[in-house]
């Protein structure tokens, strides 16, 4: 399965801002408002910043220093919680362990072909009961044919005071937050607004925090990470002040997406994208940090339960326009990418000396 290019870039040369005030408004008429402006950006961009989302401004900033603490350890002392010692993709990669030769498109990244590897340090988490409010103390995680629900790799509380709990505070919003948004999707594809609400009960929702070291403007041989798409249903973006980010569009030009104020920025990704017959964009987009400066962001993927079917909505079939995908189950696609993504998955990756 992959995504052709056709299918991911859209006519834009700005990505639009959203006022998220009437996300949950009781009055379904300004809901489906909200739904109309979100439906045109994905239509045409696949990209957009919110305001007003619902997120507390102290939880993310808590999130960000946390972020900091964790990347200023020693080498030595990231490397005890290696992506490698786990099987549901959750850990620490340091530079170059990600494969960045635009695997996620099938096909060489032109622009990366010289590149071992993303120039980016990562530290991965993912869904677990603790940290989603409508799951009970009782509750179990389903079966999980694909391998992706599990344990989280947390620093300890000796070396790194609060991070899980500082953590576990934002994925609860992020998934309160998301659910919403999918509601607003549903709208905007002109389903029962509840359409997802069954495929939401345990998430495929993971996060990671990631920093970019700084490169100076004639550093062209490194690139953050590669030219992708997220796999799973939509990306919220918690960026600092660096900018990095560029969008693709349909002219080929990359588009920056400014660090705003009091903004996160939203993307679809291709699960949405292919349940919409790729009408919503699931946009290419790549990190070039040539600022001089750190850049430390915070990526929140979102999907729906990893056994869920995704099928393409006969709504968006037509005569002109077949169904791009045969139905497929959720965990099996994003299990696939995070494969082809991960160098060396199950061995522990080089730790370079910095």
């Amino acid at each position: 399965m992959s995504l052709p290019e056709s299918s991911v870039r859209g006519d834009f040369s700005r990505v639009p801002v959203i006022d998220l005030t009437i996300l949950r408004s009781p009055q379904l008429d300004e809901r489906r408002a909200l739904a109309r402006e979100i439906h045109d950006a994905c239509m045409q961009v696949g990209f957009f910043y919110i305001t007003n989302h619902g997120i507390p401004q102290a939880t993310i900033s808590a999130l960000h220093e946390a972020a900091c603490q964790f990347f200023a350890l020693p080498d030595d002392r990231k490397s005890q919680y290696s992506i490698a010692n786990s099987k549901k993709f959750r850990g620490f990669m340091p530079l170059y362990a990600e494969q960045m030769t635009g695997l996620e498109l099938q096909q060489p990244d032109p622009d990366n072909v010289s590149t071992p590897g993303a120039y980016s340090e990562s530290f991965d988490v993912g869904y677990e009961l603790a940290a989603d409010p409508q799951r009970e103390p009782h509750d179990s995680l389903p079966s999980d044919d694909f391998g992706l629900y599990g344990d989280n790799q947390w620093p300890s509380e000796d070396e790194l005071p609060g991070f899980r709990r500082t953590y576990i505070e934002y994925f609860a919003e992020a998934l309160t937050l998301c659910r919403s948004l999918m509601r607003i999707f549903a709208l905007a594809l002109d389903l029962p607004e509840e359409f997802f609400d069954p495929m939401m009960e345990y998430p495929g929702a993971t996060s990671r925090m990631l920093h970019y070291p700084p490169q100076s403007a004639n550093d062209t041989s490194r690139i953050g990470l590669g030219a992708h798409t997220d796999y799973e249903c939509i990306t919220i973006l918690s960026q600092d002040k660096v900018p990095a980010l560029q969008v693709r569009n349909s002219s080929e030009e990359w588009i920056t997406v400014q660090p705003l104020p009091n903004t996160l920025v939203v993307n679809i990704a291709d699960c949405l994208s292919m349940w919409t017959n790729r009408k919503f964009k699931s946009t290419v987009h790549r990190v070039i940090n040539i600022t001089g400066e750190e850049r430390y962001t915070i990526p929140f993927f979102f999907g729906v339960d990893y056994n869920t079917t995704v099928s393409v909505l006969p709504s968006c079939i037509s005569e002109d326009s077949p169904a791009c995908q045969k139905p497929f189950k959720a965990g099996e696609w994003v299990r696939r990418q995070l494969a082809a993504t991960y160098v060396g998955y199950g061995q522990r990756p080089p730790v370079e000396q910095r």
